[in-house]
């Protein structure tokens, strides 16, 4: 039964309800990345691209992590590691070598 201040009776029920994240307690409690980038992402995806230069840019570093430094990546296997992420993994792709965070040459991708 729930009291008036919101809580259910039951000593467990209580604290589970304590203990349960709330807004973006949920996105930080699933997301791997610096809390600053939480509200861009749900679910290891990201929601939604940020319009504004300084947080694009972090979001793109921290996508940037995805790729191996020195490995070499076939355009193929950039978009397929892209997808995972967002939808839109061309503009991702097109945004990270613009940022100078990957490099291309000759249709092979590296991590700048």
């Amino acid at each position: 039964m729930a009291t008036r201040s919101g809580l259910t009776t039951g000593t467990s029920r209580i604290v589970a309800r304590m203990q349960r994240p709330k807004g973006n307690d949920v996105r930080r409690a699933t997301f791997d990345g610096p809390p600053e980038l939480a509200a861009f992402f749900r679910n290891g995806r990201l929601e939604t691209i940020p319009a504004a230069r300084d947080r694009r840019q972090a979001v793109l570093a921290h996508l940037a992590e995805r790729f191996e430094p020195g490995r070499e990546y076939g355009e193929d296997e950039v978009n397929r590691i892209l997808q995972g992420v967002h939808a839109d993994h061309a503009t991702l792709r097109r945004y990270l070598i613009d940022a100078g965070l990957l490099r291309r040459e000759r249709g092979v991708y590296r991590r700048a």
